[in-house]
């Protein structure tokens, strides 16, 4: 049974964009950090997660939000956001290690049943950040 299949059958949804090799990324291996990148009012804005901090919900990735104060000011203006998510330990294209450049649209939450349950895992988290996942590229 391939990742796709477990997920189908364990969570009953399918994962559309988001493929087995970024859920290895995701999931295998030591923690990484991850960028996540929105454009500010001048230049891009950076701010880091943890990979074991993301959440899948078909192709949406839900990930907590301590601060993040910045990046909720930049998504309200323009909601277009790029993350790009890496392994040492999973198999790229040539050799160990692979990454993904991701990009999406992009919301926060800070009440309702999304919120409830990361808040439930993280209970540091003030928001959550929604990417909806438009597409995905194997940089590595």
């Amino acid at each position: 049974m391939n990742m796709e299949e477990i997920v189908d059958k364990y969570l009953g949804r399918k994962l559309m964009i988001l493929n087995e090799k970024f859920m290895e990324v995701l999931t295998i291996g030591p923690d990484s950090a991850f960028a996540i990148v929105t454009m500010g009012k001048t230049e891009p804005h950076v701010v880091n997660s943890w990979n074991s901090y993301v959440t899948v919900e078909g192709d949406t990735l839900l990930i907590p939000a301590g601060r993040m104060l910045e990046t909720e000011h930049n998504i309200e203006r323009d909601n277009n956001i790029q993350l790009t998510i890496c392994n040492r330990e999973v198999t790229g294209k040539s050799y160990t290690g692979t990454g993904f450049l991701v990009r999406g649209k992009a919301s926060f939450e800070k009440e309702g049943e999304r919120f409830e349950r990361i808040r439930d895992k993280f209970f540091w988290a003030r928001a959550v950040l929604v990417v909806n996942v438009e597409s995905i590229e194997q940089t590595l």
